[in-house]
């Protein structure tokens, strides 16, 4: 993953990310989303003297230079900014949204000197949640009544802070990960074993992955096995302990 300025190349794949209808669902892109909505926006957020008021760049996922997402960052003027994203329907699944924010969130820091970024998402976009705890922000389990505004509508939201201390901590617990050198768990089998952490049903953890019971029976099944555990329970304090999974 890698991050870079938009260029007006990017149009023609930012029209096609955001006529994605989940990028609709949980965003504030316009619909119908054409191609001139995506000139538009890269003419305005593209490199100029005015960047800085407002940090935008094209997500890649490398060694493709293909624009996949984009990240903005909307400084306050008093030391924090919130930030806002988007990954395009080809290159979910992979854990760019959180590196993307990562490497964002430290730029601001240092670059801007900023002492916190904020994010919110409507409540329901449990992948962007998902997200934002993955790349450290503290995300009460809270729901702000009308916290945001969509298309006219106001929606219930989720608020998360980020500072400079929980990204190096977020930090840290990545090296922890990095560092476990047992059983390898294929990146379906992490994604069973956060749900079972959340204390998912197999049914439950089914419909949030798009993919049959049974399916999900054999994921549990192998996660058991690859760490030697006699139960769900166990396989999640195992995980925990490894590094692999956290609490939500």
């Amino acid at each position: 993953m890698a991050l870079r300025p938009l260029t007006s190349a990017d149009a023609h794949d930012i029209t096609a990310g955001c006529q994605d209808p989940e990028t609709a669902r949980w965003t504030t892109v316009p619909v119908p989303y054409d191609r001139a909505h995506a000139e538009e926006w890269v003419a305005q957020h593209a490199p100029t003297e005015e960047w800085w008021s407002n940090p935008t760049w094209a997500v890649t996922v490398v060694p493709s230079d293909r624009w996949s997402g984009s990240l903005d960052l909307r400084p306050d003027g008093e030391a924090g900014a919130e930030v806002g994203y988007l990954i395009a329907p080809w290159a979910r699944g992979h854990g760019h949204a959180a590196r993307a924010l990562r490497l964002a969130c430290s730029w601001a820091f240092t670059a801007l000197g900023l002492q916190v970024v904020t994010w919110h998402a409507y409540a329901g976009n449990d992948a962007s949640l998902r997200t934002a705890r993955r790349a450290g922000f503290r995300v009460p389990d809270h729901v702000f009544r009308s916290y945001g505004a969509q298309r006219g509508e106001r929606r219930d939201a989720w608020i998360g802070t980020l500072t400079p201390d929980d990204l190096a901590f977020g930090g840290r617990a990545h090296e922890a990960r990095a560092a476990y050198v047992g059983p390898r768990l294929t990146r379906r089998e992490l994604m069973v074993l956060s749900q079972l952490a959340r204390g998912q049903s197999n049914r439950a953890i089914a419909a949030e992955l798009g993919i049959s019971e049974n399916t999900v029976k054999n994921h549990v099944r192998s996660i058991l096995q690859k760490l030697q555990s006699k139960s769900r329970a166990e396989a999640v304090v195992l995980g925990l302990r490894h590094g692999l999974v956290t609490l939500p």
